[in-house]
């Protein structure tokens, strides 16, 4: 295949790629790092001008297909290489103290963001000056920048971390009562006035399971795995973590639209 075939074959995938991308030209030119004139020059019908190794590395990685189905070297978009490229392990805190958390926040503003916890979603927990952390030493903090404005935000997880925090046992054995009750009361403040923006289910832990993650919009998937993150940006494996939250949420046994009324009951039962 000489150049200009292969130029020919590329502006043709790039423009399906344009066509398909979820969030629009705009947030696609600025995850890639391409402006509007280099795009203009690529889909140009005149012009045999191709992107740079990184550029096309790139926009694979952004719209989640290989770099050889770009080249028309392939047919299937999602080739070997775009599945090596896929899933990637994030540090929760970089080197320099920052987080991956905002840009993947950012990236995902105006979807849907789907949240298991490990413990306590930030979002509904405090930590009053001098007692440690009430999620019982989590360290996830993927909600805390998250503006109920910008971003419609459902959360599952197991009635029984709730349980554990009114009884004060399993992670928070030994805590102190009055601690577990503020968290309990601010709990279900929260959940009774961001509904129904943010909606809180609860499913029973002794029938269902889940590891915890956060569907991104369209753009990604974070697995917790302690101080890190296995990131997920495959379209398929995104759609396919999307539908497992929508089984927990279809598992529920406390709805997110009465879970402030059981929040205050278990604080009302903190002794």
């Amino acid at each position: 295949m000489d150049r200009r075939d292969l130029s020919a074959g590329f502006k043709e995938r790039l423009a399906q790629v344009l066509a398909s991308h979820p969030t629009g030209k705009g947030r696609f030119l600025k995850d890639v790092g391409m402006d509007r004139s280099a795009l203009s020059q690529f889909l140009n019908p005149e012009s045999d001008r191709l992107p740079r190794a990184e550029t096309l590395r790139q926009i694979a990685r952004v719209s989640g297909v290989s770099v050889d189905w770009l080249l028309c070297l392939e047919n299937a978009p999602e080739g070997r290489q775009e599945v090596a490229e896929s899933v990637q392990i994030e540090k929760a805190v970089q080197a320099d103290g920052s987080t991956p958390l905002d840009q993947w926040r950012s990236a995902a503003s105006g979807f849907k963001l789907r949240y298991v916890p490990s413990t306590l979603p930030d979002i509904v927990s405090f930590s009053p000056d001098n007692v440690p952390d009430a999620r019982g030493g989590g360290v996830e903090n993927v909600l805390g920048q998250v503006s109920l404005d910008d971003m419609d935000v459902e959360i599952a997880m197991p009635v029984q971390t709730l349980q554990d925090l009114s009884a004060r046992s399993g992670l928070w054995r030994g805590a102190d009562p009055e601690q577990c009750r503020e968290q309990l009361t601010y709990m279900a403040g929260v959940c009774r006035k961001n509904y129904p923006a943010l909606r809180l289910h609860l499913y029973d832990g002794t029938q269902t399971f889940s590891a915890p993650f956060t569907v991104f919009g369209k753009q990604r998937v974070a697995l917790y795995i302690g101080d890190a993150y296995l990131v997920i940006s495959s379209p398929d494996q995104i759609r396919g973590f999307a539908k497992q939250f929508d089984r927990l949420v279809r598992r529920a046994i406390i709805g997110a639209d009465v879970v402030h009324e059981m929040l205050e009951e278990l604080a009302a039962q903190v002794r």
